[in-house]
């Protein structure tokens, strides 16, 4: 959870994925800041759960619960490549749920 690299990338990554799979043209999410706050062990790995800090447009910027799926083969790796192999956005819950895999794959 204290993997500062890790949670820098993954703003980075799910931005992007934000931005490539975006409906309505006259909307641009992008993703300023994880925290992390809980992790709970899975069979898969484990979920992490906190607070992300989620921008509509230029100026909007709201907090969003989340949760992370990270695979237990990518657990005790420093500075692993990953991806984000899905990512859903709930408007209405304000909530975001992301899977991330190892290795390199591209947004939607």
């Amino acid at each position: 959870m204290d993997d500062q690299w890790f949670w820098a990338r993954l703003e980075s990554e799910a931005s992007r994925w934000l931005e490539h799979s975006a409906d309505d043209c006259d909307r641009r999410f992008w993703i300023d800041g994880f925290i992390p706050e809980t992790i709970t062990d899975t069979k898969r790995g484990v979920d992490v759960a906190g607070t992300v800090w989620i921008g509509e447009g230029p100026r909007t910027l709201q907090p969003y619960r989340f949760v992370v799926c990270i695979p237990q083969k990518m657990l005790h790796r420093s500075s692993r490549p990953f991806c984000v192999g899905q990512l859903s956005l709930d408007r209405e819950r304000q909530s975001l749920q992301i899977e991330v895999s190892s290795g390199e794959q591209d947004a939607p």
